[in-house]
């Protein structure tokens, strides 16, 4: 497969090509998008007018089709990509001693492992190195670089208001989760 094929086989949008894709994502962490706690981040800001939800669940899925792709632990990957902006606050309002860029990730670590399981060390690493190179605390992993660059990509989809383009994956990966509850 060549690069190119490669890059437009993960940022494809179209929601037939897309079923297969959904499925086995929601697989991994349906229980974490079906959450009332998760649920909560559709009403937060996080770019502009993007949701922290819908960006969340942007990064996630694309990190789940990379990770596939290139032999990657995919579930480990998958899961702190879905929670690496899990914080629950509006950070434009909630202010903080430390600039955003460096709370955050600390914050998502904490409400992951309240609210969810205990993460691994991996996710723990790939949750808090992901705003690298911003602060400089590169990722340890493949999947931690995979998450970094997704998340990175996805901020400028929602900046340039191109991310709306995974609208009708977001909506049919929202039915998904919503038709078969709790799923793992």
């Amino acid at each position: 497969m060549s690069v190119k094929d490669f890059l437009e086989d993960v940022i494809d949008c179209n929601v037939e090509n897309e079923k297969e894709w959904i499925e086995g994502y929601c697989s991994v962490v349906g229980d974490i998008l079906n959450h009332p706690k998760y649920e909560l981040l559709r009403g937060f800001n996080h770019h502009k007018i993007i949701s922290c939800h819908f960006h969340s669940v942007y990064v996630s899925f694309l990190t789940y089709k990379i990770s596939t792709l290139l032999g990657c632990d995919v579930i480990e990957a998958t899961r702190a990509a879905a929670l690496h902006d899990f914080y629950l606050y509006d950070w434009h309002i909630t202010k903080h001693d430390e600039f955003h860029a460096w709370y955050h990730p600390k914050m998502a670590v904490i409400n992951s492992q309240v609210y969810f399981e205990q993460l691994s060390k991996k996710q723990t690493d790939m949750i808090l190195s992901h705003m690298w190179p911003l602060h400089l605390m590169p990722p340890k992993s493949r999947e931690g670089m995979i998450l970094t660059m997704v998340d990175k990509y996805c901020t400028s989809m929602d900046m340039f208001r191109q991310s709306k383009r995974f609208l009708p994956v977001y909506h049919e990966i929202d039915k998904e989760v919503k038709k078969h509850g709790n799923i793992k």
